[in-house]
């Protein structure tokens, strides 16, 4: 029989609840429905390793509680934007002439404060000129009142070769052995003399502590 002659039209013929509901879906879908199911995503609907960052907005996309503890490295990071006061600390100082006594002096000091278990690192320099003839000393660092083990005897024994401006200069570098506890620390290179009268030029100091582990 011809389509024209039943009375229907070819798409009326062929409307049923199906066809109509399927329909419906369809443009709620492209419609309002759009903007439901973004608002809803989820992670379950995110493949992974498909975000990159350009589809977070910027500085706010990632926070802390987003990345796993330890994953990020050196390369992802910029290291001139980090704080680096909580992991190492520095101090230094410099002081004029030092006249040495028989008994040791502290020539120069600094003081560094930690807030957790640090190790330090110690680095002194000056220059030892003797007054009167020959002269000799002796310097060690000094870390809270206790001395290192080895000291140096910067100076001549036997002839007065060093004046004002040309000094037997030395220079000291010490590492606790231990970690030192929170709160405040005082550094020194402290020295005394062992022949003639002996001065200590132009000393300084400078400590950094590196927060152990």
């Amino acid at each position: 029989m011809d389509d024209s002659q039943d009375g229907a039209s070819p798409i009326r013929r062929h409307l049923n609840y199906a066809n109509v509901t399927a329909t419906l879906a369809l443009l709620f879908a492209m419609a309002g429905g759009a903007a439901y199911a973004v608002d809803k995503l989820g992670s379950h609907d995110i493949a992974n390793n498909s975000i990159r960052s350009i589809d977070l907005k910027n500085r706010k996309g990632v926070r802390a509680r987003d990345v796993k503890p330890n994953s990020l490295t050196g390369r992802q990071i910029q290291e001139r934007t980090l704080a680096t006061g909580s992991l190492a600390r520095v101090v230094g100082h410099e002081t004029g002439d030092c006249v040495l006594r028989v008994a040791p002096r502290n020539c120069v000091i600094a003081t560094i404060s930690v807030t957790r278990p640090s190790s330090l690192l110690v680095i002194t320099t000056g220059s030892q000129e003797s007054i009167t003839g020959p002269g000799q000393a002796s310097c060690r660092i000094s870390i809270d009142g206790v001395d290192e083990p080895l000291a140096v005897n910067p100076g001549e024994a036997n002839t007065d070769n060093t004046d004002a401006t040309a000094t037997n200069g030395f220079a000291r570098t010490l590492i606790s052995r231990d970690p030192v506890g929170a709160g405040q620390h005082i550094v020194a290179l402290r020295c005394k003399r062992l022949l003639g009268q002996v001065r200590i030029d132009d000393p300084t100091i400078a400590a950094i502590a590196i927060a152990a582990r």
